[in-house]
Parts: structure tokens; C-alpha cells; sequence
């Protein structure tokens, strides 16, 4: 059976999202949408009905829709939603992890660490960057994939487009400490490989509590900036953001990882 076209519209509105084309505060035209997608207006009213629910717009009467424009209080609730659930998951995936799904999260550490050689001898442009944020996507997928609650690979698939609606930059410095975050992921992976669900809790909470701190300092940023600072990312590109949908959808593994 095709996807629907609700579906279709769901994906595209959400994509666009996660890069930035839709940043927060930005008014929604359904007409637009429907032109865009190729469809009819009737799906796309359906899909951001659905997106108001899931609370990535926000409907005002007589007004229009809106991409939410979250407060740095909503904003650190969400980055402690996030927290909790991946480490609850960390803390399942060290329980019942499969050899394959272990060997797709070495893949992505090793992806992470190529793209930093790489980085050491040329420094960061944007191929790196999203090979960086496609590597870092697909680990955190593949251990919430791992967990085997698939409610809570959504809620947490739901959360990251929500942060990047306003954290989203295309320059190297929202990445954060990447040489960290290597290290960070591949604690991450040992404690979940030697079978150690609190050990695999710890450090999971440990890494995205300062990744917290991180957006926080890139909302404040961004509040601060001018308008031409929230232009759509062209880094973050189409087949990027395909790809990175794929590895939410697919039910066994999460593909390629760079």
C-alpha cells in the first residue's frame, strides 16, 4: 500500500522542520504547501491538524497556523524529556541489544571519527556537517531502535525536530564539542556492549544533559541575532533530511552512516 497523501504532506511539512525552512514563528499557507507537495489543500490541512496535536504548530483562530516559537523554559523542558526517555533506553538497549544493532552504532563512532581526521587536517564545511549530524542521528536511532519501544523512538524523533526548529545553524560551532561527543557516544556504546544498563543510563544522561546547554546557549544566540541569521540552512540538504527520515522509518537497522 502507497503512502498516503496525508502522510506525504505530514513528511514534507515535518522535513522541512527539522532544516529550518519552517523556523519558529513562521506562518503556514496551506495553498503553498499543497503546490509544493503537489497535491490537494484537504491532506494538507489533515497533516498539520496532526502537527498542531503533536505540538510543532500552534492554530490561532481567525489568524492562521504558526510554526511554535517555544520559550528557553519550554525549550529546557524538552531537552529534559529528552534526557530521560534516552536514557531510560540506553539503560533497555544494554538489556537486549542485538550484535547487528552493536555493530551499527560502531559504525556511526566510526564514521564520527573519519569526519574529525578529516576536520583536523581541513577544517569543517558543510559536506562534514551533515555527515557529522547524519552519523550522530543514526547512533542515537539505532540504541532508541534498540530499546524496542517504538512509542518512545517517536516521542524522542518528535523532540529533535522540535529543537532543531530553533536550533539549527548551519556553522560548526552548534555542533558543540565534537571531539567530546566522540568520546561521549563511544562510552555510550561500551556500556551498552559489556551489558551494563546503569553504567549505559549515566553516561546517556551525562552527554545530553551538557548537549542541553549547548541549544540553550544556540536559542540565546539566535534571540539575539538579526533576521538574516535564520535563513534556511542549505547544508542540511534534501537528501540529507531523506535520509535521516529513512533511518526513523526502517524497522532493522538504520542504513549507512557517511
Amino acid at each position: 500500500m502507497g503512502v498516503s497523501y496525508k502522510q506525504r504532506a505530514y513528511d514534507h511539512i515535518r522535513d522541512k522542520l527539522m532544516v529550518g525552512e519552517l523556523a519558529a514563528g513562521c506562518r503556514l499557507s496551506n495553498r503553498a504547501l499543497a503546490r509544493e507537495i503537489g497535491i490537494s489543500i484537504i491532506p494538507v490541512r489533515e497533516a498539520i491538524s496532526q502537527l498542531v496535536s503533536e505540538g510543532l504548530l500552534e492554530h490561532k483562530p481567525r489568524v492562521g497556523t504558526f510554526v511554535v516559537e517555544p520559550s528557553r523554559q519550554e525549550i529546557a523542558e524538552l531537552c529534559e524529556l529528552r534526557e530521560a526517555l534516552e536514557a531510560y533506553a540506553a539503560s533497555r538497549a544494554a538489556e537486549r541489544i542485538s550484535d547487528g544493532e552493536l555493530a551499527e552504532m560502531q559504525r556511526c563512532c566510526d564514521a564520527m571519527d573519519v569526519i574529525l581526521e578529516e576536520v583536523a587536517q581541513s577544517g569543517w564545511d558543510s559536506a562534514r556537517s551533515d555527515r557529522w549530524r547524519l552519523a550522530d542521528a543514526g547512533f542515537h536511532l539505532a540504541l532508541l531502535r534498540a530499546a524496542g519501544n517504538r512509542r518512545t523512538l517517536k516521542t524522542v524523533s518528535d523532540l529533535r525536530v522540535m529543537t532543531y526548529v530553533f536550533g539549527h545553524r548551519d556553522d560548526a560551532r552548534s555542533l558543540g564539542d565534537p571531539v567530546r561527543a566522540c568520546k561521549e557516544h563511544q562510552q555510550i556504546l561500551e556500556a551498552v556492549r559489556r551489558r551494563d544498563p546503569v553504567g549505559a543510563r549515566e553516561v546517556m544522561s551525562m552527554h545530553l544533559s551538557r548537549a542541553e546547554k549547548i541549544v540553550l546557549e544556540v536559542y540565546e544566540k539566535s534571540r539575539m541575532a538579526t533576521p538574516s541569521a535564520h535563513s534556511p540552512s542549505a547544508a542540511f540538504s534534501r537528501v540529507l533530511r531523506e535520509r535521516i527520515h529513512k533511518l526513523e522509518q526502517e524497522p532493522d537497522g538504520v542504513g549507512e552512516s557517511s
